[in-house]
């Protein structure tokens, strides 16, 4: 049968969306590149651990957030479960749909140039409920912080730009939703605290 030139078009037509579409199915099945364990956990990074360890994880989170409030628990424990074989870091990504994110990132951030960071990111995890700047002063407190030496580098631009330089990182690589995990350099999509914990420890124990 003699073929048209609008059926060989037709057919031509065809032939490359098909293949276009194979191309793109054999790319997207690809696993994703690990991205670099020094752009995940910098100097500046808080992080919990061994800071050899084979096995990190790393979250991007908000400290208004009820699901990053969620998983708390989870990291808490493989933190204490496995504090020679995995490193933990968190890195701030306060959205802006959470008025008191970034003041809570900012107070966290103060106390760390107090020596009470991780003290101060758990309390405020804890009390993520009733988050103002009220609370960061009772936080403070609770903590045997210098106050005014608080209150004064929650408005230095030292503290502003550590937390933006999280964010500017945080939206290079993609980051849309909070808590995001990297597993091991790879984004992770852990649908409840357990299901992380089991993706962890399974990592953990291949190593």
């Amino acid at each position: 049968m003699k073929l048209t030139f609008e059926s060989k078009l037709l057919l031509g037509i065809l032939l490359i969306t098909s293949t276009v579409i194979a191309l793109a199915v054999i790319i997207m099945s690809r696993p994703a590149k690990p991205l670099a364990r020094e752009d995940l956990v910098t100097t500046n990074t808080h992080a919990k651990g061994n800071p050899e360890a084979a096995v990190w994880l790393v979250e991007f989170s908000d400290f208004q957030c009820p699901a990053c409030g969620a998983f708390e628990s989870a990291v808490e424990e493989l933190i204490k479960n496995y504090p020679d074989t995995l490193l933990f870091a968190y890195r701030h990504y306060p959205l802006p749909s959470h008025p008191m994110a970034e003041p809570a990132a900012r107070a966290a951030e103060a106390a760390a140039l107090q020596g009470k960071y991780w003290e101060m990111h758990s309390f405020l995890f804890a009390n993520q409920s009733d988050l103002s700047e009220a609370e960061f002063i009772r936080l403070a407190q609770s903590l045997t912080l210098d106050l005014s030496k608080l209150e004064k580098d929650m408005k230095s631009p030292e503290v502003k730009n550590t937390i933006e330089q999280d964010v500017v990182y945080g939206d290079k690589i993609g980051i849309s939703a909070t808590p995001t995990f990297y597993l091991n350099g790879v984004k992770i999509s852990p649908s409840t605290p357990e299901k992380l914990k089991k993706m962890v420890e399974d990592e953990i124990l291949n190593k």
